[in-house]
């Protein structure tokens, strides 16, 4: 299993009035824990009033940049962001996981391809750390950008993408849209839904075939970009997203999959090559939060089902899950599981950390 190191904070600049980068050396006797493909994320723990936090940040360095770099946008309440935004100061170290996440590009330096990209907020943080991937390590391919944001002073990275436009101004698209400011142009205001993606689609795509899109931001502006491009002829299956933020609750397990289960499960878990076993009722919350109640620390990070720090193969027996934003189909048809999202529905379950 994966496990937490200190990192150290050797920078953290202003990004916006909301936001702020921070740059994270890696202990050289753990860097190639730390090698990462474009677009995956670093899962973080904190203290705070002596409760442990987890939260998981994306990397918006390229590949080949260090020390590693990470974007955060200070919610309202958010304990996380505002202990980084407040309390962190450089010389400090955070606690952070090897990198992970399915949200990434493999590159390859003979590749001559088209990538699209719709950002909304901070869901530019993983397509930054693609753009400037691919702009660096593939010389053939091209991006194509719509990057959505209230104002152009909340929009994060924008020296980052105005340089990298600069640097390959055959090779990067940037299209800027503002719901919250007037533009010369009606096609760069308002915000990424179905009509303003058609919009741009018809305006700035004509004559590309993208091998690939990548769309990253809040729940509902994902279902609705990825709709309205497979609407607009892009493979499903070649449309890549990722959620930021927890999205709602799910409802609990259906009704039919409890009915199969009485009240204890029995679950083992294989971590590390060793075996861990423990009871739980099925109407617990889910296996991380019952495993941590009988003094075993599973892996997790957003407990939302996004982030997929605590997949797991389900060896043996029957779990039903409340939400899974972090699996691809072909995931769990080979039977892995988000252990924060799952419950027993069978007497007795085998977990297993250990298979990749």
């Amino acid at each position: 299993m994966k496990q937490f190191h200190p990192l150290t904070i050797k920078r953290i600049t202003r990004e916006t009035g909301d936001s702020v980068r921070i740059a994270l050396a890696v202990p050289e006797e753990f860097a190639s824990d730390y090698e990462f493909l474009p677009g995956q994320h670093l899962p973080f723990e904190i203290e705070v009033d002596g409760k442990k936090l987890r939260r998981t940040y994306s990397i918006c360095s390229g590949i080949d940049e260090r020390p590693l770099e990470i974007g955060v946008r200070v919610q309202p309440g958010g304990v996380f962001s505002e202990y980084a935004a407040n309390h962190l100061s450089v010389g400090d170290t955070l606690a952070a996981m090897p990198p992970g996440g399915r949200f990434h590009i493999e590159l390859d330096r003979g590749r001559a391809a088209d990538y699209l990209g719709f950002a909304a907020g901070s869901g530019i943080t993983p397509i930054l750390s693609m753009i400037k991937s691919i702009l660096e390590n593939e010389p053939k391919s091209r991006f194509v950008l719509f990057y959505g944001n209230r104002k152009q002073s909340t929009t994060m990275f924008i020296d980052d993408l105005y340089a990298l436009k600069n640097r390959f101004p055959q090779r990067l698209q940037l299209h800027f849209v503002f719901s919250q400011e007037e533009q010369e142009f009606p096609v760069a205001a308002g915000r990424l839904d179905a009509d303003k993606v058609r919009e741009l689609f018809e305006h700035f795509c004509k004559g590309i075939e993208p091998a690939e899109a990548f769309v990253c931001g809040p729940d509902t502006m994902i279902q609705t970009v990825t709709d309205t491009l497979v609407e607009l002829g892009i493979d499903k299956d070649h449309v890549r997203s990722e959620r930021f933020g927890i999205p709602r609750k799910g409802s609990r397990a259906p009704q039919e999959a409890a009915a199969k289960a009485a009240d204890q499960a029995s679950v083992t878990i294989i971590m590390d090559g060793h075996k861990k076993r423990f009871e739980m009722h099925r109407d617990d919350e889910n296996i991380v939060d019952a495993a941590a109640d009988n003094g075993i620390d599973l892996p997790y990070s957003c407990k939302g089902g996004v982030c997929a720090t605590c997949r797991c193969h389900l060896r043996e027996g029957e779990v039903t899950m409340a939400t899974n934003y972090g699996l691809e189909p072909w995931e769990v048809e080979a039977g892995y599981v988000l252990a924060c999202q799952s419950r027993p529905v069978s007497k007795s379950i085998l977990l297993d950390y250990d298979k990749t």
